[in-house]
């Protein structure tokens, strides 16, 4: 019988550090979107996807911005930690931990259940998981014509 290990499900060292930050900005992401906010009065939920993007104030562009690139580093670090289906695992997993921010949200009146912000960081999640997926396929077709 064989114990389990780290080194055994992510292959190597860079892989567990990977998951590791992965991990710790999950918590961060979190904290900032849910536990470090005021509550409301009652739940919220904005619904209409792209709403913010008709005649937003400007609030809402910076807003949607901080969304999507906060989302990037998730999709990254996913995309390294995965080896198989990098683009699709970053989405996934960039729309769970999306989701489960949103619905915390909600659950304890700490902000507002957002469509857009749903889509925004599962953007940014996808984002990331692509460029790592481009940056790979780059550095193996490098390494081959070497």
């Amino acid at each position: 019988m064989t114990s389990f290990t780290a080194m055994k499900l992510f292959n190597d060292k860079k892989s567990v550090i990977c998951a590791f930050v992965l991990f710790i900005s999950i918590i961060v992401l979190f904290f900032l979107g849910v536990l470090n906010r005021e509550p409301f009065p009652t739940n919220s939920i904005k619904s209409e996807l792209f709403w913010g993007y008709n005649n937003p104030p400007q609030y809402i562009y910076r807003d949607n911005i901080v969304n999507l690139f906060s989302f990037v580093p998730i999709g990254l670090l996913t995309g390294i930690v995965f080896k198989k289906y990098r683009v699709l695992t970053a989405l996934l997993i960039g729309l769970l931990v999306s989701l489960t921010i949103e619905c915390s949200q909600l659950i304890w009146k700490r902000g507002t259940f957002d469509v857009d912000d749903l889509f925004n960081n599962t953007l940014g999640a996808f984002i990331g998981g692509l460029l790592v997926w481009v940056a790979i396929s780059i550095m193996e077709k490098r390494r081959v014509r070497v």
